[in-house]
């Protein structure tokens, strides 16, 4: 204690752990095999399944874009 350094798990970008429910515009973008400038492009216009706007970022619904796949498949 009193050493100044935050207690608790790090969590990198690529390690978020199992609860987490979203994928980053990044991820999405691989996952559709599309470059993260045109997923930026399709949230914003309301294009991209599961996308949601969360102040400045985005953030995209594994079971949204998940079920989309499966039904585009």
């Amino acid at each position: 204690m009193g050493t100044g350094h935050l207690e608790g798990p790090v969590y990198r970008e690529d390690d978020r752990g199992p609860q987490c429910k979203t994928y980053t515009i990044g991820e999405a973008a691989q996952l559709l095999g599309i470059g993260r400038s045109m997923a930026y492009e399709l949230a914003r216009a309301g294009e991209l399944p599961g996308a949601k706007r969360l102040g400045h970022r985005f953030v995209v619904s594994k079971v949204a874009l998940d079920g989309w796949l499966g039904d585009a498949a």
